[in-house]
């Protein structure tokens, strides 16, 4: 659940609430949003990391198997069909799922590009709509409006100060959510 010290600290930072916004509803959508995004949230390093260990398991793996299949063509093992399953059937086609399921993690985190994050921000921008009621006009004042306030606070939760959204990008990120969306549905997604 969200803290009540950051609840309020939302509330406080958009100001007053259209009358049709659903607080109760909003409070738990925003509390497993940024539970959702803490898990999803992963470091390139650590990614790439991950990735070469995995590529060493399975290249590891591959000479095993080599090795055995050997040991067994020469008869100077018995054929054993349980390790020869574990190794076909389990250990390796797992590393090689592995492999390229970080390697698809890695390369969709090139150069600035962090899908988590988008996420993380359409969520709150679909929460700011839905359940608190509100519209996502940003005015060029120095706070932004309403809709940027509580984007750059909801943020503040769980990014670092460095990655929070300045006032201009979080305009930009308002005004990139697509219009279509707001107007697609009459009530909240189900999620």
């Amino acid at each position: 659940m969200l803290a009540d010290a950051n609840w309020q600290t939302i509330l406080d930072a958009t100001g007053p609430l259209p009358r049709r916004g659903k607080l109760v509803q909003a409070r738990r959508r925003l509390a497993r949003c940024l539970r959702d995004f803490r898990g999803l949230s992963r470091d390139r390093a650590k990614l790439r990391d991950a990735l070469r260990r995995c590529r060493h398991i399975y290249k590891l793996a591959r000479a095993l198997n080599d090795a055995i299949d050997n040991e067994w063509q020469h008869k100077r093992w018995r054929y054993n069909p349980l390790i020869d399953d574990a190794l076909k059937k389990y250990l390796l086609p797992q590393a090689k799922s592995s492999i390229e399921a970080l390697a698809m993690l890695v390369r969709i985190r090139k150069g600035k590009r962090d899908p988590a994050r988008d996420w993380l921000y359409l969520t709150l921008l679909d929460i700011w709509v839905y359940y608190f009621g509100g519209k996502l006009t940003a005015s060029k004042t120095a706070s932004g409006g309403p809709s940027v306030r509580f984007l750059r606070t909801a943020a503040t939760l769980v990014l670092d100060a460095r990655k929070v959204p300045s006032v201009v990008t979080a305009r930009r990120i308002s005004a990139r959510w697509p219009a279509a969306r707001a107007s697609e549905y009459s009530a909240p997604p189900r999620r």
